[in-house]
C-alpha cells in the first residue's frame, strides 16, 4: 500500500460516517413525509369539506363568482390528491398497509368512485360513462385498496384529456378473472415512455391539460396496490391519435 493511501481502518471509518449521514437524511425525509401526509392533511380535509358544503348550497353563489369557486374547488382537490399520495407512499414504504379481503359487489363500488369524480370531470366538461352490460360480478378483494386504485386511475383519466372528452369504464369476464377497463380521451403516452409509467416519482412528457399538480406517484401506487390484492394492472395506447386504456384484472 502507498505511504499516503488511507488504511482499511480509515476507509471503514469514512464509510461508517457516510452511512450515518444517509440514515440521518432518511429519517429527515420520513419526518417531512409525515408532516406533509398527516399534519397538512387535516386542514386540507377541512377546507375541502367546507367547499363541498358550499357547493351543496350553490344557489347562494352568484354566476359571477362561480368561475372562482370552481377554480378553488379544483385547486383544493388537486392538493388533496397530492397529500393522499404522499400519505400512501409513506405507508407503502414502511409496510404499514394491511390487506383485508372480503366478498364485494363490484358495480356499487365503481359507481361510488365515479360519483366522487363527477364534480372534477364536470369542471372540464368530461363525461364519465360506466357500461355495466349484463355482468354483476362479486370479487373477493380489499375494497379500500380497490377504491384507491380506481381513484388514482380515474384522476389521471380526467387530468390529462382536454375539455369535452369522455372517460369510459367497462367490465369484462375472462375465465376466472374480472377485468375493469378504463379508457380516456387524453393524448396517450409515447411508446418510449410506456414502461416508465409505473416508476416512482416519474413525470412523463404528456402534461395535465389544465395545469393540475402531479407527484408522479399515482400509477406507481395503483400498481403496488393491485399487486397487494393479487391482481394485474396493464396500460396501452388506444390508437396513434391518443387515448389511454387501463386494465385492472381481479381474480374472482
Amino acid at each position: 500500500m502507498m505511504e499516503n493511501s488511507p488504511s482499511y481502518k480509515d476507509i471503514d471509518l469514512i464509510l461508517a460516517e457516510k452511512q450515518k449521514i444517509i440514515e440521518k437524511l432518511q429519517k429527515e425525509n420520513q419526518s417531512l413525509l409525515k408532516i406533509i401526509s398527516h399534519d397538512i392533511r387535516a386542514p386540507f380535509t377541512q377546507l375541502f369539506a367546507m367547499m363541498q358544503l358550499l357547493d351543496l348550497e350553490n344557489d347562494d353563489i352568484k354566476p359571477s363568482q362561480r368561475h372562482y369557486f370552481d377554480r378553488m374547488y379544483h385547486s383544493l382537490a388537486s392538493g388533496m390528491e397530492m397529500v393522499k399520495n404522499l400519505h400512501d407512499i409513506r405507508s407503502l414504504d414502511q409496510d404499514q398497509i394491511s390487506v383485508v379481503k372480503e366478498d364485494i359487489s363490484l358495480i356499487p363500488l365503481i359507481e361510488k368512485v365515479v360519483q366522487g369524480f363527477q364534480k372534477l370531470a364536470g369542471l372540464k366538461s368530461i363525461h364519465i360513462s360506466f357500461e355495466k352490460g349484463s355482468l354483476n360480478p362479486e370479487v373477493k378483494t380489499d375494497s379500500y385498496l380497490l377504491e384507491k386504485i380506481l381513484s388514482n386511475i380515474l384522476s389521471n383519466a380526467i387530468k390529462y384529456p382536454e375539455e369535452g372528452t369522455e372517460v369510459k369504464i367497462k367490465l369484462e369476464q375472462r375465465g376466472e378473472e374480472i377485468i375493469i377497463i378504463i379508457e380516456d380521451g387524453g393524448p396517450g403516452i409515447p411508446e418510449s415512455e410506456i414502461l416508465m409509467v409505473f416508476e416512482k416519482y416519474t413525470k412523463l412528457s404528456p402534461k395535465p391539460s389544465m395545469g393540475e399538480s402531479t407527484t408522479g406517484l399515482g400509477m406507481y401506487l395503483a400498481k403496488n396496490f393491485v399487486e397487494l390484492i393479487d391482481g394485474k394492472l396493464e396500460i396501452n395506447n388506444i390508437s396513434d391519435n391518443g387515448g389511454l386504456r387501463t386494465r385492472i384484472s381481479l381474480p374472482i
